[in-house]
Order: structure tokens, then C-alpha cells, then sequence
């Protein structure tokens, strides 16, 4: 048994360092200087939050790090450790500490390593042992190590040391370290090609590693604008976040195969789900920050599928937040979640939507020194979303000036682009916005829904249906193009299929006020006044514009008389 469990053992043992007698009588002895050594090297482990668990690492010591103390004869423990050293892979930290001219000098040394050397006073000694526990962890686990140096804000070494592990580590480390890489360029340079390129050398090694390079090239094409693009990283990465591997901690892979459902369901318009999955990632431990960020991801989802109360439910664990308390998080994440400006918007409240977004923006403007990635959030997020809300608030001409500074191949200015024409009547430079959003981007249904929004405010009801048919076969779960349809077969007179699309467009926005009004009105409209009464009572217990409240007040009043056909 003994002999076995050498075998397995894969520990780090800390040899009692050679220290200077006069040390040791001062009682810093060879044991004791270990004994700190290790405390350091505990410290450093206990700091690092990974998505890998240790074994998944080539060099591995996991949590089993001794000192190890020479005892004198042959008793059991001396035979341990010769079957131990015979027989298993344990790694030896030897140290001398030594007196220079200056002060003293600490030397650690892990197996076969190369030494390093640490001088400073004899008060040192505590900063010297940090500096050679360094050493030791970087040399022995350089992914975690770079984990640790990015966590407490040594960006540039961190970078240093995982770069160094993508072109010189074994295979197995190269992978990860890719897509890692990937995610410093993109995160702390800006620099979207060069996050491509390295994410791309961390595919097809293993699953785990393809996982987080996945992760890298979604990030990307998000802050690129390409949210088509960022859709098929997201259809690769959905499967295999399900399976986890012993590559993944259990915390790391509970939150992406989360994480991912959530974002891949947003992409095609099924918010409700998106919704679900991000409030049970607010249930999991936390990681990377995702936990406070999952409750903004939510309230989001919701406010865009027309429901404001669950939005708010989903942000009563954080208090009062702003936007701007999510933006660091959705930068590392690259998420989009902005409560604040879109819980405004469904009130119909486009300024406040404006000084929302304006905030955003000078928010981002005084940090991205710090994290470059935020200027790229600006350009492809928070512009459009600003400039989409001046023209709401009949601000056009500043809304123009500020969409043409966004990029002509971001998927979500072109679709404001459309949104700010047809707001001043220009159909035909809308139709061509539109026509460009559509194909950016084919798989999302978002432009399809504007666009045909576009075609019933100028009359083309036919354009209108074709363009949310396809909205709809794209996006199944998304209500707008349902809701959408309704309406254009209400103009057309065919109330009785208008009804059903509203029934449709209800599965998935079971909230939406203007949905029910316009389903009690198709109701009313073929006839069926009970089933009408039924949808008008529950729009008026709803969100509701204004000018909606008054045709439902119309509605109510002619329903009580009998049906308007």
C-alpha cells in the first residue's frame, strides 16, 4: 500500500533550506524559511482563480504541498519517502539563503530548473521568499500563474508569461495558453485580428482548450460588430460547454454551459430563455464576476422582450445599480447588458435612454485607457445606442453625425442606421440600411423585425409581411416579428390570422402590454368580444404608451357596445 500510494503521488515537497548559521540562531532556521516558502506558495494558489482544476495541468502538484523535514535512522517515514522518490513524480523545492556584501540572498530551486536569485537587507527576506515562490509557481504552472498575475492587476507580466507558454510550452499548454493570449490582445490592446489569430492556434488540441478559444473568437466578433460572425462561434461553443471536461473546474464549466445557452439564445431572439439561463447563473458560485453581471444580463433579456417588471425583479438582489457598474464586466465578457437604457426604452422614456447612454459613454471614454477593449465597445455598442435615441427624441441631425463615426460592417449600426432613416420618412435609404443589416448578418432575426416595422409605417404591408416571415424562420421564439405580422394582417383585413399571430407572438412575450391590446382588437374585430375582453383587461394591467392607453380606452368603451366590425 505504501508503495502504491507513492506511485500516485504527485505533491511538491519543500526541502528544509540551507540557511547561515547566525540565521538560524536568530531562529530562522532551514525549516523555518521553508515553512514561510510554503506559506508564500500557499498564498499564491489560494489567490488564483482558474478555469482549470489542477490535474489538468502537464505539471501538476495539485493542494499536496509538504515541508519536508530529514528525520535521522530508518524509520517509516524515511521509508515512504524513498519509495516516494523511487516510485512517484513528486517535485523538490530546494533554497539556500546566504549572506552577501549588500545583505542576503535567497535561492530556490524546483528539480532540475535553473536557479533564480533574489538579494536584498535581511528585513527583505519576507519580499525575496515572495519573489522565489514566483519563480516556482511560474516555472512549474505558468497557465495559473498568469491567472494570478492578471488578477492582481500585473497585466503586462501576465501577458509575458502566457505567451511565452503558447510558442515554447508543450502541446497541451499551447492550446490553452492561445486562447488566453487571445483574450489579453483582445481585452488589453484592442487588437481583434491578432485575438482571431491566436484563438484560432488554441482550436482542435483538446475539448477543454477549444472551448476557451471559442470563447476568445466570440469575444472578438462581438466587440468587431459581426454578430453573425459571433453567432456560429456560439453554435460551435454550445455543445461542448455541455460536456464537461477534466480539463474544467466544476464551478468554471456549471457557469459556461450556462453562460453559453444564455448568450446563443439571445442571438436569435429567444429572450425569455436567455433570461432564465442568466438568473440561474446568478444561482452558481461565483466566477470572473458573472454572478452581479448574470442579474444585468437578465433584467436586459427581459426589457427587450417587453416585460419591465421582470426586468426589475431580476435587479432587486443588486440594490439601485447604474449601467455603469456593468461595463467592466461586459467588457472581459463581452456581454451586453445594459438594463438602465433599455428598461427606459420600453417605458417609452427615450431620454432617459439618452442620458443613459450618454453616461456610458463617458464612462467608457475615462477607463479605456485602462482596457482598451472599451473603446471598441463604444464604437460598436454604445454610439449606435446613442445615437438611436437621439433620433428617438427628434434629435436627427446629432444622431447622423454620430452614426457615421461607427464602423460600416457592425451589424447593430447598420440596423440603427435603417431605424434613424425611417424615423425622418427616407424609405428608400432605410430599405438600403436594412437590406445591408439583413446581410451582415442572415441568422438574426433583429433588422428583419425593423425592417418590416419600417415597411407598415410607409405602407408596404406585402414587403412588410415578406421581410417578417423571414424574421420569424430565423428567429422562432422572437416575438416582434410575430406581433409584427399581426398587425400588417390586420391593415390587410384577415383578423382571424392576425389573431393567431398575436396567440404566437404571446408564447414568447407572455408580458407584452401592445401584443394583448392588439390581440383583444383582432378579437373584437372578428367577432369574438368575450375572448377580446379577456386581452384588453389584461393590457390594461400592463406596459403601455400612452397613445396605447387611449386606443385601449377606445377599445373597451366600443367593446362594452358590442363589435366594431
Amino acid at each position: 500500500m505504501m508503495a502504491l500510494h507513492a506511485h500516485e503521488d504527485h505533491g511538491l515537497l519543500i526541502d528544509a533550506f540551507s540557511v547561515p548559521p547566525e540565521l538560524a540562531a536568530e531562529g530562522l532556521s532551514g525549516s523555518v524559511v521553508a515553512q514561510r516558502f510554503l506559506d508564500k506558495l500557499n498564498a499564491l494558489q489560494i489567490a488564483t482563480q482558474s478555469d482549470r482544476p489542477a490535474a489538468s495541468f502537464q505539471n501538476n502538484w495539485g493542494d499536496d504541498i509538504k515541508v519536508e523535514i530529514p528525520e535521522t535512522g530508518l524509520k517509516l517515514g524515511e521509508v515512504q519517502k524513498l519509495l516516494r522518490d523511487q516510485l512517484g513524480s513528486v517535485s523538490h523545492v530546494t533554497g539556500d539563503v546566504y549572506r552577501t556584501s549588500t545583505g542576503i540572498a535567497v535561492i530556490a530551486r524546483l528539480g532540475d530548473a535553473p536557479p533564480q536569485t533574489f538579494e536584498g537587507s535581511p528585513a527583505d527576506l519576507d519580499r525575496l521568499l515572495q519573489q522565489a515562490a514566483e519563480s516556482v509557481y511560474r516555472f512549474n504552472q505558468p497557465y495559473r500563474f498568469s491567472d494570478y498575475l492578471e488578477q492582481h492587476g500585473r497585466v503586462e507580466e501576465a501577458i509575458g508569461v502566457i505567451s511565452d507558454l503558447a510558442t515554447n510550452g508543450p502541446p497541451i499548454e499551447r492550446a490553452w495558453a492561445y486562447g488566453q493570449w487571445a483574450i489579453f490582445e483582445l481585452n488589453d490592446y484592442a487588437n481583434v485580428n491578432a485575438a482571431r489569430a491566436h484563438a484560432k492556434l488554441g482550436l482542435g488540441f483538446t475539448e477543454g482548450a477549444t472551448v476557451r478559444a471559442d470563447i476568445a473568437l466570440i469575444g472578438a466578433e462581438v466587440w468587431s460588430g459581426h454578430d453573425e460572425q459571433a453567432l456560429k462561434y456560439s453554435r460551435d461553443l454550445d455543445p461542448r460547454a455541455h460536456r464537461r471536461s477534466f480539463e474544467q473546474t466544476r464551478d468554471y464549466f456549471e457557469q459556461n454551459s450556462l453562460v453559453s445557452a444564455g448568450y446563443l439564445a439571445s442571438l436569435v431572439g429567444d429572450l425569455r430563455r436567455s433570461a432564465d439561463q442568466f438568473l440561474q447563473v446568478a444561482r452558481t458560485p461565483e466566477f470572473e464576476g458573472l454572478v452581479r453581471l448574470s442579474h444585468a444580463l437578465a433584467a436586459t433579456m427581459f426589457a427587450l422582450n417587453h416585460d419591465p417588471q421582470s426586468a426589475q425583479r431580476a435587479l432587486e438582489p443588486l440594490g439601485t445599480p447604474d449601467d455603469t457598474s456593468f461595463l467592466r464586466a461586459d467588457a472581459v465578457s463581452a456581454f451586453n447588458g445594459l438594463p438602465g437604457y433599455w428598461l427606459a426604452a420600453e417605458r417609452g422614456d427615450w431620454r432617459g435612454a439618452m442620458d443613459d447612454a450618454h453616461t456610458a459613454d463617458a464612462w467608457l471614454e475615462s477607463h479605456k485607457d485602462k482596457l482598451p477593449v472599451m473603446g471598441l465597445m463604444q464604437s460598436v455598442w454604445i454610439r449606435p445606442l446613442e445615437a438611436l435615441a437621439m433620433a428617438k427624441q427628434g434629435d436627427v441631425a446629432n444622431a447622423v453625425s454620430l452614426i457615421e463615426t461607427t464602423p460600416a460592417d457592425c451589424y447593430l449600426c447598420l440596423r440603427v442606421r435603417g431605424q434613424i432613416a425611417a424615423g425622418r420618412h427616407d424609405w428608400p435609404t432605410a430599405e438600403h440600411w436594412f437590406g445591408e443589416a439583413v446581410r451582415h448578418a442572415p441568422s438574426l432575426p433583429f433588422a428583419f423585425a425593423e425592417w418590416g416595422a419600417e415597411r407598415l409605417i410607409h405602407g408596404d404591408t406585402d414587403g412588410a409581411i415578406a421581410v417578417l416571415q423571414q424574421g420569424h424562420k430565423v428567429g422562432p421564439h422572437f416575438a416582434d416579428p410575430q406581433e409584427l405580422l399581426g398587425e400588417a394582417r390586420m391593415r390587410k383585413g384577415d383578423y382571424r390570422s392576425a389573431a393567431i399571430a398575436f396567440r404566437l407572438a404571446d408564447g414568447a412575450a407572455p408580458h407584452w402590454g401592445r401584443n394583448h391590446l392588439r390581440w383583444g382588437e383582432a378579437l373584437l374585430q372578428s367577432g369574438h368580444e368575450r375572448e377580446a375582453q379577456a386581452q384588453l383587461d389584461t393590457a390594461r394591467g400592463m406596459n403601455l404608451s400612452a397613445s396605447e392607453r387611449a386606443e385601449l380606452d377606445s377599445l373597451l368603451n366600443h367593446g362594452s357596445s358590442g363589435s366594431r366590425r
